[in-house]
């Protein structure tokens, strides 16, 4: 929005018509020869002349760059960076609209409903990480996953469209190239036979068993999600992810919807490629787990509405199976 102003900065002074009169001959002569002795000022008075206008400040615009729409957070990401908003208005500043697809800037306020931002060093779930390719940190991450609770406290899960090989490795509260918690590799990868067989939609869903490291697991290490099945859809949800053009997650809080019987779908902006797998948590300290971003066009096919297979018992077996002795 633009603000209009007067084209000098101030009031128009608009000069009366000045009329001549042959008996008031003499008083303008003697008018003269004070304004001359009086200097430039008093002439200018005399003669309605206006000063130069200053020049006049621009007014600064603030810009969202909003990221393009991708194919719904699936494995390949889109090729433009996505850029974030990071500059915010001053106190005199007219607030900008914002695009509905832009990621907002850290904050210690919330942000609105569906509205995501990227989350602060300081409070990222350690439960929460990305997933690389064979060649760790030096590769690209592609992908989302969190760990689950589990007997053996080795879990993660993700989408099944996320998972390819035992080669992907997973790093928790991965941000800015540094892995905190250390690099964690894939010992077995478990989805359902509707996605082997078919790429159900309804199967998007995979567990995947964590090796070791340094000898301890990977819930010892970060805690773990509690996996929620038949949460249903009554309260609010927090999506956190990581676009694959960007060094840090961002999180969106929502209430969800049902899109089918099988699937859910969560309105939150910028969840971008790379964002798949990524947890749909209700409750705190740390919360359950109840849905990954996958499942419709493995995830939603623009970054601002997101689906997830809604967890039931089908997950469940997954589950089961992926924490009995199988390897």
């Amino acid at each position: 929005m633009t603000r209009q102003g007067a084209a000098n900065g101030g009031r128009e002074r608009t000069g009366r018509a000045r009329y001549r009169r042959p008996a008031l001959t003499l008083g303008c002569v003697v008018a003269c020869l004070v304004a001359c002795t009086s200097g430039a000022a008093a002439a200018g008075k005399l003669f309605g002349l206006k000063a130069p206008n200053a020049a006049k400040a621009a007014n600064p615009k603030k810009t969202a760059t909003s990221p393009r729409r991708s194919g719904g957070g699936g494995h390949q990401p889109p090729s433009p960076a996505v850029q974030k908003a990071t500059a915010s208005p001053g106190p005199s500043a007219a607030p900008a609209r914002s695009s509905s697809h832009a990621t907002a800037p850290p904050s210690h306020q919330a942000p609105p409903l569906g509205v995501s931002r990227t989350v602060p060093d300081s409070r990222l779930p350690g439960q929460v990480g990305a997933l690389f390719d064979g060649s760790g940190l030096s590769g690209s991450h592609h992908c989302t996953a969190s760990v689950v609770n589990s007997p053996g406290e080795d879990l993660i899960v993700t989408a099944a469209h996320c998972l390819g090989s035992t080669s992907d490795v997973f790093v928790p509260a991965y941000h800015d190239g540094v892995a905190p918690y250390g690099v964690w590799h894939l010992q077995r990868i478990v989805v359902g036979a509707g996605w082997t067989d078919d790429s159900s939609p309804d199967d998007d869903v995979a567990f995947a068993v964590v090796a070791p490291l340094d000898g301890r697991t990977i819930q010892s290490v970060v805690g773990g999600y509690t996996l929620g099945i038949d949460e249903g859809t009554g309260g609010r949800v927090t999506v956190t992810g990581y676009p694959a053009t960007s060094q840090d997650p961002v999180t969106c809080t929502n209430r969800i919807s049902s899109f089918s019987s099988t699937q859910n779908e969560i309105y939150c902006t910028g969840m971008t490629g790379g964002t798949s797998g990524s947890p749909w948590v209700i409750g705190d300290s740390p919360g359950t787990v109840m849905g990954v971003i996958g499942g419709y066009e493995q995830g939603g096919d623009t970054s601002d509405v997101s689906y997830s297979v809604a967890f039931g018992r089908s997950v469940q077996s997954l589950y089961e199976e992926a924490t009995s002795s199988g390897d």
